[in-house]
């Protein structure tokens, strides 16, 4: 017995020495949680960084075990700034300046500004891509003007701007490019980009101001090469198979010819495949889309109860979207000559051969790829009132 406690003794005194304990442990409240960072560009070719940190010391346990705030939602937040010659210095000259440690796990969105856009965004990447605490499943955009006038707005519906911009993302036709997206573009084949582009809101007759999705913009090699707003970015969208839903409007001719207004669906269901050709040194491509709709608006006198009538209206439909497909990829085809739309990819899985003999020329062929659209888009439903009030 008194060995087995002695045994017992010399265990506990030879265990005490290895369970070191949480000496290395950093508190929440020294840490400077980084929501959101903006990158933009400053003079003499430096880069200025601004991070939103959430500062949780203005936050409290309320009884019922909820957390509350001192004060309004945006005095959550704080943004501070710092310039550098390149994203890393800035980021050690931001460290210098504050009393925390800076901590990039939490943050959400990472936008660039405009003029750094356009200057290239290839070297400040670099930095989100080799550090170990920034999240590959953050999302990034380019904003009209410049990434810290982002950060700075006092959003009311949501947190802050950082969670604004990623509830939008996460929306049907929120076109959400994260860290890992990102990574797989500049990696790829082409070399172009399509990211999402922030613009800024004010609404009339008041102070405050909102960000919000405003189109995409178009990255060649790292450069901004242009910006499209609208319908553009739906139909690229849907050209890259990320849009399974959206809404398309379109025209309709009466039976008799006559114009008989608009009509809107719901496209659902919505899948497209681009099939690449190579025929007498001419480089081509059909881009194929199925799916589904219902009927959103009819202000139309077609009756859409008829069935005789669903034919008419698929082959106008299927006119119209195969008309905006083509007409949406000559324009950035025209303007950038960036394949933000995996044509090259396409090209590679089926011409591998001839790929690796012309990805070089790829510049030059690209703009001169012919291309054609095919819709086999079928109305499904005439939505829950059947009838016209027409």
């Amino acid at each position: 017995m008194k060995s087995a406690r002695l045994a017992a003794v010399f265990l506990l005194f030879t265990i005490i020495p290895l369970v070191t304990g949480c000496w290395d442990r950093t508190e929440v409240n020294d840490l400077a949680l980084i929501m959101g960072a903006g990158m933009d560009a400053a003079p003499n070719g430096k880069v200025e960084l601004s991070v939103q940190v959430y500062t949780p010391n203005q936050s409290s346990m309320s009884s019922d075990g909820e957390m509350t705030s001192s004060g309004n939602q945006g005095d959550m937040v704080i943004v501070k700034s710092a310039v550098g010659t390149d994203l890393a210095d800035a980021a050690q000259r931001l460290q210098e300046e504050m009393p925390r440690k800076v901590f990039w796990g939490h943050s959400e969105v990472f936008i660039v500004g405009e003029e750094l856009a356009k200057r290239g965004i290839m070297n400040q990447v670099d930095f989100l891509f080799r550090h170990p605490q920034p999240r590959e499943h953050a999302y990034f955009f380019i904003s009209q003007g410049r990434a810290k006038s982002i950060l700075s707005l006092n959003t009311r519906m949501e947190r802050d701007s950082a969670e604004t911009l990623r509830e939008l993302t996460v929306l049907a036709g929120g076109m959400g490019v994260t860290l890992k997206d990102l990574g797989g573009m500049l990696a790829g084949r082409s070399k172009a980009i399509i990211v999402p582009l922030i613009g800024k809101k004010e609404e009339a007759g008041q102070s405050n101001a909102y960000p919000y999705i405003n189109g995409a913009a178009v990255l060649m090699k790292g450069k901004m090469a242009g910006q499209y707003q609208g319908e553009v970015k739906r139909y690229v969208q849907i050209i890259r198979n990320e849009l399974e839903s959206t809404t398309v409007t379109f025209p309709v001719q009466e039976s008799k010819g006559d114009d008989g207004g608009v009509m809107s669906v719901r496209l659902i269901k919505c899948h497209t495949k681009l099939i690449p050709l190579i025929r007498r040194n001419q480089w081509s491509v059909m881009i194929r889309i199925e799916g589904e709709a219902s009927v959103l608006q009819n202000e139309t006198h077609v009756n859409v109860m008829l069935p005789q009538e669903m034919p008419r209206l698929e082959q106008q439909l299927n006119k119209e979207i195969e008309s905006k497909v083509k007409e949406n990829f000559r324009k950035i085809q025209d303007e950038t000559g960036a394949d933000v739309f995996g044509t090259a990819d396409a090209f590679w899985h089926k011409y591998p051969t001839r790929w690796t003999k012309e990805q070089a020329r790829w510049d030059e062929i690209f703009p001169e790829i012919s291309v054609y659209a095919h819709s086999g888009v079928h109305i499904i439903s005439p939505g829950f009132s059947g009838k016209t009030f027409k």
